[in-house]
């Protein structure tokens, strides 16, 4: 090949790089909120454990969180040490897996975004918590945000159930092109996304059945066990594969240079390498965010206007955490229950 064939074109290089800044600027933008939003809620005085309904519940549930939460960190950081720390000792760099675990990671940010207009996941203040900080958000809106103790595990899950997944997905991906060279993107995409369906729908009956987490307000009719403490909305599996998906896609559609499509131009940029580095973390990060966002925050929204609690929960303090039911202004979600502002003193009408 000639050397005049390997040069790309002036025109293209600028639209790249122009890309490539709107999606470090995109990262950066989401990486500023995160900081804001986290240092706001330690500095704050929010920054506290929520212990409301401790002691009420089973024994065999306190071993279990606790264990959970050791395993948790374990993989935590065998992964850490895996693909970010590791690699960096060995080359200087940070290798690609690196930043999307790291970026993965941040994608922890928006776990508990399903209850921005209606109280609707459930974690426990039986597992180490220091409440949230969903107040601090700007526009927030369901009452008492401060109060959803969201468990320090689910944080560490992004590394181990999301992150690593996601990359299983892309290596899947892979297997399936070698094996079948002729298929189309699309058809790559869908089968892909049924082995996450699949999936999901094991790992979560596990968690469910477990009650290490909980989906407290469901659309009954769109659930498996509805009523039970261990209800499963099945569009849960429809909307959290979708975010596995898009992230098995920006992990496995890189260019021959190992780019994925956000990163693509940040090469061209006229800076030292580690800030190129952390331009690129920037750009996956922007990537990853909207990946939990398009798929399953935003039409977790729409699926809140029609849930309603299951009454099991009201007799378990210990998973409402004092955000709604008995001993609150509140009532939990429900028919003929209005959704309640974060500036709301109560959402009951008698």
């Amino acid at each position: 090949m000639s050397p005049a064939t390997t040069v790309i074109a002036p025109d293209h290089v600028v639209t790249q790089r122009s890309r490539a800044a709107l999606w470090v600027i995109h990262g950066g933008a989401w990486l500023a909120l995160i900081t804001y939003c986290w240092t706001a809620w330690i500095v704050s005085g929010d920054f506290n454990t929520n212990t409301i309904g401790r002691g009420q519940e089973p024994d065999w549930y306190v071993a279990l969180m606790r264990g959970w939460e050791v395993f948790a960190l374990v993989c935590t950081v065998m992964i850490i040490w895996t693909f970010v720390v590791r690699p960096k000792l060995r080359t200087g760099r940070f290798s690609f897996d690196g930043l999307f675990v790291i970026a993965c990671g941040l994608m922890f940010f928006q776990e508990p975004w399903i209850n921005w207009t209606s109280y609707q996941f459930l974690y426990s203040t039986t597992s180490i918590n220091f409440g949230s900080w969903l107040s601090h958000i700007p526009g927030w809106s369901y009452p008492h945000a401060e109060l959803v103790p969201v468990s320090l595990w689910a944080g560490t899950a992004y590394f181990w159930l999301v992150a690593i997944p996601a990359m299983a997905g892309s290596k899947f991906m892979g297997w399936l092109t070698r094996r079948r060279p002729g298929i189309s993107k699309l058809n790559l995409i869908a089968v892909t996304y049924l082995a996450f369906c699949a999936f999901d729908l094991v790992l979560e009956s596990f968690i469910t059945r477990t009650n290490l987490f909980s989906y407290g307000s469901v659309i009954p009719s769109l659930s498996l066990f509805a009523g039970t403490d261990h209800q499963f909305p099945v569009y849960e599996t429809v909307s959290w594969a979708g975010t596995y998906v898009f992230l098995a896609c920006v992990h496995f559609f890189r260019d021959d240079r190992g780019r994925s499509l956000p990163e693509r131009g940040i090469e061209a940029f006229h800076v030292g390498d580690r800030v190129k580095t952390f331009f690129r973390l920037l750009a996956i990060v922007g990537m990853c965010q909207l990946s939990i966002l398009l798929t399953y925050n935003i039409p977790y929204q729409l699926y809140a206007l029609h849930s309603q609690m299951s009454p099991v929960y009201l007799e378990q303090p210990w998973r409402l955490g004092g955000v709604c039911g008995p001993g609150t202004n509140f009532d939990c979600p429900g028919p003929g229950v209005p959704i309640p502002r974060s500036d709301s003193e109560t959402n009951r009408t008698r």
